[in-house]
């Protein structure tokens, strides 16, 4: 079924938002699609909504759990009954723009080297306007189009939202789904990807808008929280080889993040050397039992005299603090994603 179209749809007590996700897919103008749902344990009027609208549309299959048991084991069973060459993941508070499965399909084919293809979105909330936090997490998310670009920031957060994901089905079989893991599948999924060595892509359109509301898993599922973000980093982090051997490893910026980070790395068995800033704390300074070197952003060839050529893990909460690291980190010719990663 070359032209068919999977929409991979997990569903889960969803009854105040599902509607109107399910009229954005029905009003698709790429006609050729089936909707794999799986209501996974749902006990409020959920499965009501999806009887009625399989009984309306045969391209909707639903797929039902007589109990909860979580989203991986949703996405797994749904893969597993998807019948289309092509896999479009949709969340059931999420809205799809009516030309997005048109637009992947053809940037699609077009690619045949991507493996993973994103969309931009546009984040929205019911009551009131998104928060700085939410903006400039939809924004940084948005301005990530190019594999490289992606590549550079996957340590960072997740570069692809969920909702967007469009995948042929052996990518999907290649990485062999979802895994059950105390972080969120959908980053988890990336980064095993990117140690695979798959290649991204990601469409200039807005092609779904993301509700934020109380009830995302992003905020109520102890996965997506900071520790189980940084837990993610460091396991797949250190899958890899990113520096050379006897070269020092630092932590660039000693508040939460960068002693999250440290805690994660550390369990993961990479050696951290140390942690640098900007306090000047004196001689003999440590932070989390590690030495906390001085950088004095004016003269920051003291410090990289001293230092050498470490690579630097940048851990750095305060937008400004990271651009004037990576600010100097280029003029000592650092590239991102190969001398230093964005680790926040």
């Amino acid at each position: 079924m070359a032209d068919l179209v999977s929409i991979l749809l997990p569903v889960f007590d969803a009854q105040q938002f599902l509607p109107d996700c399910l009229r954005s897919i029905q009003d698709q103008t790429y006609p050729d699609f089936e909707v794999v749902i799986v209501d996974d344990g749902s006990t409020d009027d959920t499965p009501k909504i999806l009887a009625e609208v399989a009984d309306q549309d045969n391209r909707f299959r639903v797929l039902s759990f007589p109990e909860n048991r979580g989203i991986v084991s949703a996405l797994n069973h749904g893969l597993s009954n998807c019948r289309g060459e092509w896999i479009a993941r949709m969340d059931a508070d999420d809205i799809m723009h009516s030309q997005r499965l048109e637009i992947q399909k053809q940037y699609a084919e077009v690619h045949p080297e991507t493996d993973i293809l994103g969309a931009r979105v546009r984040v929205f909330r019911e009551n009131g306007e998104l928060t700085v936090g939410q903006r400039r997490y939809q924004d940084w998310s948005n301005a990530l189009l190019t594999h490289d670009d992606i590549c550079q920031e996957i340590f960072a957060e997740s570069p692809i939202m969920h909702p967007t994901f469009w995948l042929r089905r052996t990518c999907f079989d290649k990485l062999e789904g979802y895994c059950d893991n105390p972080w969120a599948e959908d980053y988890d999924f990336l980064l095993r990807a990117y140690i695979a060595g798959a290649s991204f892509a990601k469409l200039p359109d807005v092609l779904v808008d993301k509700r934020d509301s109380p009830f995302r898993l992003a905020r109520t599922d102890d996965r997506c929280k900071r520790q189980a973000m940084f837990a993610a980093k460091a396991h797949y982090f250190a899958k890899k080889k990113w520096f050379a051997d006897g070269q020092s490893v630092l932590i660039a910026g000693s508040g939460s993040s960068g002693r999250l980070a440290c805690r994660a790395l550390k369990k993961e068995g990479v050696e951290v050397n140390g942690f640098v800033d900007n306090t000047d704390g004196g001689p003999g300074r440590t932070v989390a039992g590690l030495p906390a070197y001085t950088l004095d952003y004016q003269h920051p060839e003291q410090f990289f005299d001293k230092m050498g050529h470490p690579f630097f893990l940048l851990c750095i909460g305060v937008p400004g603090g990271r651009v004037l690291m990576e600010e100097l980190l280029s003029q000592r010719g650092y590239q991102p994603g190969v001398d230093y990663l964005r680790f926040i």
